[in-house]
């Protein structure tokens, strides 16, 4: 027995190192066969399989804490055909999602746990919440007493100053505030001024215009680099998801306290005192002397809540201007280039929306300008190919039906995206096919259009491009068109990010003229799809435009 020992302990460690390039390659071979064995075993209420790895425990880890916005984009090319299928790293498990239904299923038949879940990851590991507030935000749906001034602050605020006439005059607001910030610029009416990097210039115009409107201008004063502040903060938490280690948003850290604490001094200096959030005397959205009144009655529910301390209230407060900015700006700043890219639809839109431009008070019917047929279509289409959204519901309580073939059992965080839904050609395809009528990863602003043939569009003809008039229709895509963009954002959020949207694209189309620098160069410079599966859509490089006033009372034909 003494060789037999003596054997071994010689060859302990090459046979470490066999085992060591061994155990991959077996992990790998064992769960490559259960994944395709469990996907195409027959019977009901299966539970979705485990795509193959390669490392016990640590599985799909690689791939998820290093970027997981592409890798989630590589599995859907890979193993798309099989979803639903399972992805994890130790004990964080993802179930990906696939079917427009299985999406309804989830997000519209469940409840409380999965929106608490999120929140309290998003709020403690991304907005750095008190201890106090985190324990508030876990309590909601679990009937604390509580729970009613939080659904207020958060449900009920953004429903009654983001729909109606509350909406006009937040609207009305930014448009004053966003045509002033335009002018300060001093753009000429018989000269072009040549912007070079527009999304940058809409990344702080648009921002400063947002946060103004909802904020007031105190704290724009106090605080002069909030935008570039945020945007540096929001492009650190793109690839943030409930469940992987806070050390994935560290480079979040600097920009987010320098935020925070601006946001805690504003507080602290305004609420409740006679300037809080000031516009101006003649502010529509001001009431009694004390400013805003969206971001007022929003804060004093907290500023009343014994959880919510000033750091707390400054987190709710940065959650709102992460929330909305990143709703706004980048579709916007697609809703302008595509239409820029298209010569006659900017020509069209911009005599469009002239009609609703009251001259004489400077005012637009953006409700109506909003309801334009080409316009829905415009940002439906903005939606689907330049937003890449992804939501999550954690399965908690209990199996979850997605229907009688697959059941989500406890402990899995749920997870579908935009982006891969508004890509699968087969999915439209049986929906409409009159959508896919061009392919889904070129942008075509006329996708959900229907023409109207008594109509001609001749007028609407420029060069090579045209207009397609008639009446917009989601028929026969309303499912997947509610798995598009702006997922993780309310009804109210929504209608609000729309209206912003609108607004700017009817002050630079009817007040301006605006012209992309070179059409083709822009081409070379459009994001490619299928590579991310959530993430802001951003160019490739910058994109230059020019600009310049349009004559003062001309008539735009």
């Amino acid at each position: 027995m003494a060789w037999l020992l003596e054997f071994v302990q010689r060859q302990s460690v090459p046979l470490a190192f066999s085992l060591l390039v061994l155990i991959p390659f077996l992990t790998h071979y064992i769960t490559t066969t259960l994944f395709y064995r469990a996907h195409s075993s027959k019977g009901s209420d299966k539970k979705p399989p485990t795509i193959s790895y390669w490392l016990p425990v640590f599985c799909h880890g690689l791939g998820l804490l290093s970027r997981p916005s592409a890798y989630f984009g590589l599995l859907i090319k890979k193993y798309g055909d099989y979803a639903p299928f399972v992805v994890k790293v130790g004990r964080t498990s993802y179930l990906v999602i696939r079917d427009p239904k299985h999406v309804q299923k989830v997000f519209r038949e469940s409840s409380g746990p999965a929106t608490r879940s999120d929140l309290v990851e998003f709020y403690s590991k991304v907005l750095d919440a008190p201890k106090e507030a985190v324990d508030c935000y876990k309590s909601v749906g679990a009937g604390a007493e509580q729970n009613g001034k939080l659904h207020h602050a958060r449900v009920a605020v953004p429903e009654k100053y983001f729909t109606g006439a509350a909406l006009k005059s937040l609207t009305d607001t930014y448009i004053s505030i966003f045509r002033r910030n335009m002018s300060n610029k001093m753009f000429q009416v018989d000269s072009w001024t040549q912007i070079e990097d527009f999304w940058s210039f809409f990344e702080i115009d648009i921002t400063r215009a947002t946060t103004e409107t909802l904020f007031g201008s105190a704290l724009l004063k106090q605080y002069p680099k909030l935008a570039r502040d945020l945007w540096d903060f929001n492009s650190a938490i793109e690839e943030f998801l409930p469940g992987l280690p806070q050390f994935m948003v560290s480079s979040s850290v600097v920009p987010r306290d320098r935020l925070l604490n601006a946001l805690k001094k504003w507080l602290q200096e305004k609420h409740g005192g006679t300037d809080f959030a000031k516009l101006d005397d003649q502010d529509p959205m001001w009431d009694e002397g004390k400013g805003s009144k969206f971001i007022q009655e929003r804060d004093h529910v907290f500023a009343n809540l014994p959880s919510f301390n000033y750091q707390a209230r400054a987190v709710e407060s940065l959650g709102v201007l992460q929330s909305s900015v990143s709703a706004i700006m980048p579709s916007t700043f697609w809703s302008i280039v595509e239409t820029l890219r298209n010569p006659a639809l900017a020509k069209f839109l911009a005599a469009e929306m002239d009609q609703y431009h009251d001259t004489k008070k400077d005012t637009y019917d953006i409700a109506a300008i909003t309801e334009l047929p080409n316009l829905q279509s415009l940002h439906t289409e903005i939606k689907r190919l330049r937003t890449a959204t992804r939501l999550i519901h954690l399965n908690q309580d209990t199996c979850l039906q997605l229907d009688e073939i697959w059941t989500a059992p406890t402990g899995l965080s749920i997870i579908n995206f935009s982006h891969d839904i508004g890509l699968n050609t087969a999915l439209w395809t049986k929906a409409s096919p009159r959508t896919v009528s061009r392919p889904l990863e070129e942008f075509w602003p006329d996708r959900f259009i229907i023409p109207d043939k008594s109509a001609s569009t001749k007028r609407y003809r420029k060069g090579r491009d045209s207009v397609t008039t008639g009446a917009f229709s989601l028929d026969g895509v309303e499912l997947l068109h509610d798995a598009l963009g702006f997922a993780n954002y309310s009804e109210s959020e929504r209608t609000f990010a729309t209206a912003i949207q609108t607004a700017t694209l009817a002050i630079l189309l009817t007040e301006f003229e605006v012209e992309l620098c070179d059409s083709e160069a822009t081409e070379e410079l459009l994001p490619p799809v299928r590579e991310m599966a959530f993430g802001t859509v951003k160019p490739m490089d910058k994109i230059a435009i020019r600009i310049r006033k349009r004559v003062p009372g001309e008539k735009i034909r």
